[in-house]
């Protein structure tokens, strides 16, 4: 079986304050849930977890959620969050595509879109494109725009950068994170008088905050770029002060680590360079950054041994970056030709696109519910079995899961197995009119014709014509022609020339001529 490719550590923000990430290492039950307690708030259970850095959970609770509302962008873009978390950062941007294609006005899921894009296939010109409907949506999104600040300072013109942190400010004067990275993208213009003078503003507001976590992650933040500044400007001996503030603030840095390393490179104390190159190569072992470095340092410590061990080293972290760019291209690629077949109803050539997305992402979940359906309208009822129960093993609780397993069992003439399972999705989701149909078919078939217009019946609120179509067709046979004359007129109101509503008023009438 493929696996993708693990992740590179190339980040598309500046990561200064790294943060531990505890894994809890939470399974859950195997068993499948047939029935959810009281509706319970999933989301917020959700968020509860992520701030705790309990991902597993935080995934899980996130994932019900999306089966219980699947337009809710809250649960849609947690369960990409935690997925990443959890080391399923592909199937994250598989779902996210996903859900833009039928919610594309969600700004954070756009914002977070262009975070995958970048991160995973290096295509900056689709994250550029995200981040920009992103603030398109939502303008006085801040971070947002100081994001798109990031990646224009990164891909396209200083100048493009400076607007984005520009109206950033302005949308969050506090934030030195904001003002320091203006300040960069002055350095990078080449204006060095306002650098200096924005670095100064940002340096005095990151010392004036009260001490928190979060104010120590933006002083090591704020000194590091201020170090980098430095650096490339040859001023060595003041960056290393900065850097080693930003260190004293976040001592398991990689990135200050490896800029330290450069400032004794610069100032050839090739020991000190080796000793932070190492250890911050330790602290992030897929960044290329960390042996192209020691290659430089080994040469100048005249180590051609060492030299050409992290070159070789370096060489393999670039080809799997490659690599995964290409991987997550083709992911998305795939996943749009499928989406698009089934959309339009060319299930026969949306096999093979889900096929190849479910080799390479075999925890891709819907890729399974897709291909079930695709299976299921060209007459592979076997493969459309296994696809369903693939992907109801992956989703514990899934009404159309259920009820699109129901429904192909029923085909098979697995009756009893059928109902089990249609009974199942309503209990999950009531509003699952085509679990009800399918259900009340079967027991018409059983002659259980009481059985039947009850599951009917419970579908209150419905606009589903044929469903109530079909009440009337079964009133019409227990011999009540007022009953059946009454659910005729409210599903011809919702859909007049329904081939099932014709037919139901078909045979109404001609009772009606017998009866004369």
């Amino acid at each position: 079986m493929i696996r993708p490719p693990a992740p590179s550590a190339r980040q598309m923000i500046l990561v200064i304050a790294q943060l531990a990430i505890v894994f809890s290492g939470y399974v859950w039950s195997q068993t499948r849930t047939r029935k959810e307690s009281a509706p319970a708030n999933h989301v917020l259970l959700g968020r509860q977890f992520e701030k705790k850095k309990q991902w597993a959970e935080a995934e899980r609770e996130f994932r019900i959620a999306m089966q219980q509302d699947r337009n809710s962008a809250e649960a849609a873009i947690g369960h990409a969050e935690a997925l990443a978390q959890v080391g399923q950062p592909f199937d994250a941007e598989l779902e996210l595509q996903s859900f833009l294609r039928d919610h594309p006005n969600v700004a954070r899921a756009h914002e977070l879109y262009s975070v995958f894009a970048i991160t995973l296939s290096d295509d900056f010109v689709l994250g550029e494109s995200e981040m920009e409907k992103c603030v398109k949506l939502a303008p006085n999104n801040g971070m947002a725009w100081k994001s798109l600040g990031d990646i224009y300072l990164d891909h396209a013109t200083p100048e493009d950068a400076i607007a984005a942190y520009t109206k950033a400010a302005r949308l969050i004067p506090g934030n030195p994170l904001i003002v320091v990275a203006l300040a960069d993208a002055y350095g990078q213009q080449g204006d060095d008088r306002r650098a200096e003078q924005t670095f100064a503003h940002a340096i005095k507001m990151a010392s004036a905050a009260p001490e928190s976590p979060e104010a120590k992650g933006n002083k090591a933040g704020v000194q590091y770029l201020y170090g980098r500044y430095l650096l490339d400007r040859n001023r060595a001996k003041e960056a290393l002060t900065a850097i080693n503030q930003a260190l004293q603030f976040n001592p398991r840095s990689a990135a200050a680590l490896y800029l330290r390393a450069r400032c004794y490179q610069a100032m050839e104390d090739f020991n000190r360079a080796e000793a932070d190159a190492l250890q911050a190569f330790a602290l992030s072992p897929r960044d290329k950054q960390g042996p192209l470095l020691l290659v430089g340092i080994y040469r100048k410590l005249q180590d051609g041994d060492k030299a050409e061990q992290y070159a070789e080293l370096a060489q393999k972290l670039v080809d799997q970056e490659q690599q995964n760019a290409s991987f997550a291209r083709d992911v998305r690629r795939l996943l749009g030709i499928a989406e698009a077949a089934l959309r339009e109803g060319r299930y026969p050539e949306a096999i093979s696109p889900y096929e190849d997305l479910i080799k390479k992402v075999p925890t891709f979940y819907e890729a399974y519910f897709g291909l079930g359906m695709c299976y299921s309208q060209t007459g592979r009822l076997a493969d459309a079995e296994a696809a369903f129960r693939k992907y109801l093993s992956m989703q514990k609780l899934s009404g159309d899961g259920d009820a699109m397993l129901g429904i192909v069992l029923l085909q098979e003439g697995r009756g009893e197995e059928a109902a089990a399972e249609l009974q199942d999705a309503i209990a999950i989701d009531p509003s699952l009119d085509e679990a009800r149909k399918a259900l009340a078919t079967l027991y018409r078939q059983e002659s259980k014709d009481d059985e039947s217009l009850r599951v009917l019946r419970e579908a209150k609120d419905t606009k589903d014509a044929q469903l109530i179509a079909m009440m009337a067709d079964i009133l019409l046979q227990k011999g009540d022609l007022a009953g059946a004359r009454r659910e005729l007129a409210r599903a011809a109101a919702l859909q007049p020339h329904d081939a099932d509503v014709l037919r139901v008023k078909q045979r109404i009438m001609a009772q009606r001529a017998a009866s004369k």
